[in-house]
């Protein structure tokens, strides 16, 4: 009877974590290369979801969706959703995707008119 009692409650604690942990933007599915991506603001940062983003055109007219940190490690970075104006230069250094098909950036460091804005610091290669 206690087992049964103790699973239900295991299945329930795991159903109810189930969307937080599918949301969390891990690095795995990230390349293990950093490289830097340059263009203009697209979409400006927006901290509503679980990891702050923003999107960036490329030279090519390509849109890069961009995944920053968490809220509150993004402000602490000094990085909020007003910094960057629609259309401005930006440099991010980050770990691409690694299907090669979506245009989507993890991001350690954001660069804006001489600004570095350092999200994942002690990821920074």
């Amino acid at each position: 009877m206690h087992t049964r009692l103790l699973l239900g409650f295991l299945a329930t604690g795991l159903a109810l974590a189930a969307p937080q942990l599918s949301a969390h933007h891990g690095w795995g599915g990230q390349s293990q290369d950093q490289t830097n991506l340059s263009g203009t603001l697209h979409k400006a940062v927006d901290l509503s979801g679980p990891h702050a983003t923003m999107q960036l055109m490329d030279a090519d007219g390509q849109v890069w969706d961009v995944t920053l940190g968490p809220a509150s490690r993004t402000r602490r970075s000094g990085l909020p959703e007003a910094a960057i104006p629609l259309g401005a230069q930006v440099t991010i250094r980050g770990q691409r995707n690694l299907d090669m098909k979506r245009f989507e950036m993890k991001t350690v460091r954001v660069t804006h008119n001489g600004t570095n804005y350092d999200v994942y610091p002690n990821r920074i290669k």
